[in-house]
């Protein structure tokens, strides 16, 4: 942090060179990402009560989606002709890139996108009572069911989107298909990923094969 503050000072001028310039940065293990396989997923599901909460779990875990960018998803971001979540900035709120990103829905999010068409709403998509849905209210019964279920306490609102890149990788997406979704500025970030495709990789080298030898 102090390296990249005193980079700042820099480039206003302020000094000559960077203090912190040589400093070699710790070395973090790796750190797989905490997902739910889709039996906890599941399980999950059968003790939520809230129509409300239940359509955003199944919108994170689809979508990958933050829970800010859910919260904060309005009506004029949907285009329900084309399938199509616009995740993009709005008064109050910035997506975590700064940039806006096409999400395509399937069948799942459609249901539940054209669900909450269907009846009276305001701005949001997602709202509690007429009102905007509060991201600590989210985050406090979010973790009351994952307890209720006894999944892994590491388990927080975030995990759905690690939920949600998992299981494409499992099922033979590329890593590149799942940065884009994502909306990663680069492939570096998606790499926690990687362990999860052996069996795709099995799939890649068979692709190689040595008709005619007798092996």
């Amino acid at each position: 942090m102090l390296r990249v503050a005193f980079y700042r000072t820099e480039r206003w001028k302020l000094l000559s060179e960077n203090p912190f310039k040589r400093v070699r940065l710790m070395r973090i293990p790796e750190q797989q990402p905490t997902y739910l396989t889709k039996e906890d997923f599941q399980k999950l599901m059968a003790l939520v009560t809230e129509d409300w909460l239940k359509d955003m779990l199944v919108v994170a875990v689809a979508t990958g989606m933050r829970r800010g960018e859910i919260l904060n998803l309005t009506w004029e971001s949907i285009d329900l002709e084309r399938r199509i979540i616009l995740v993009r900035n709005v008064n109050g709120f910035q997506t975590k890139s700064g940039k806006t990103r096409t999400i395509p829905m399937n069948d799942m999010v459609f249901s539940v996108i054209w669900k909450n068409v269907s009846v009276p709403h305001g701005k949001y998509v997602f709202e509690y009572r007429g009102a905007p849905i509060q991201e600590s209210l989210a985050t406090h019964r979010f973790k009351i069911y994952v307890r209720m279920a006894g999944l892994d306490p590491k388990i927080h609102f975030h995990s759905l989107r690690h939920t949600f890149a998992s299981w494409l990788v499992q099922d033979g997406a590329t890593l590149y298909e799942v940065q884009k979704l994502l909306g990663h500025s680069s492939l570096t970030m998606t790499q926690i990923y990687s362990h999860l495709e052996p069996e795709q990789l099995q799939k890649t080298v068979n692709r190689i094969t040595c008709l005619g030898l007798n092996i």
